[in-house]
């Protein structure tokens, strides 16, 4: 039912917060885990905690970095506990909700960080939309688990009460993946290091703003192919 959503933990440090987020998913009618960098994993408390959801464990896959988990969907959507101040289209949970929903011909990365420091800057860059969850003024922290778990139950609900079919969607758009999108920064990058536009005073500034003005661009197949074309033809004509 949501073989296009991809639930990705982040440097974990508690093996029963992986099981417990295999639970969530699976009651849920989600299969799909990454796992990037675990601390302890593979893991008898988190088999334990998984309580019948144990084949979500067996199937997940390991990375050691995220952008390795994330590179064949097309959406990567972060969350995490506060709000940053990196400049990443920052959307409500019912919002995330109804794009998925609405959009089911898309791929999604759903993205929770370590326990305690959650996602990094870094981390956040390779992400489209960033959800924080509403909680308590006293107490913002949500567990691990329950914030996976809110988000499933929230994407059921809004399934179950909506069907969509996709057979009648028109003009589905298809967004480019993530792995084509990072291939393109990276050849762009470059090739502003070359005419000297990105020197090592400004490296990592602009690396940031070119991550966040081209993924809030929502770049589909074909116009990142366009954009590959140009970038060509400028290292072309540059090395003529």
């Amino acid at each position: 039912m949501f073989d296009n959503i991809n639930i990705v933990l982040v440097n974990t440090s508690h093996p029963g917060n992986i099981g417990s987020s295999a639970r969530a998913m699976g009651v849920m009618g989600l299969s799909n885990l990454s796992l990037v960098n675990p601390k302890d994993y593979p893991s008898e408390v988190a088999e334990a905690m998984a309580v019948g959801c144990s084949d979500i464990l067996d199937n997940a896959k390991v990375y050691q970095r995220l952008t390795e988990a994330l590179e064949d969907k097309m959406v990567n959507i972060a969350f995490s506990a506060r709000p940053r101040k990196e400049a990443i289209p920052s959307i409500k949970i019912d919002e995330c909700i109804n794009m998925i929903h609405d959009n089911p011909e898309h791929t999604y990365n759903i993205i929770f960080g370590n326990e305690k420091s959650g996602l990094s800057n870094d981390e956040l860059l390779l992400c489209d939309k960033l959800v924080t969850l509403p909680t308590s003024e006293f107490y913002s922290s949500l567990n691990l688990s329950a914030a996976v778990q809110i988000f499933s139950y929230e994407l059921l609900k809004k399934s179950l009460g909506h069907a969509i079919n996709t057979d009648e969607k028109k003009d589905l758009i298809f967004l480019a993946k993530t792995k084509d999108r990072e291939f393109f920064y990276q050849k762009l990058i470059n090739l502003l290091e070359s005419t000297g536009y990105i020197h090592e005073k400004s490296k990592q500034s602009l690396i940031k703003k070119i991550h966040i003005i081209f993924n809030k661009a929502k770049l589909e197949t074909h116009e990142l192919s366009i954009l590959n074309g140009i970038l060509a033809s400028i290292e072309k004509k540059i090395n003529t």
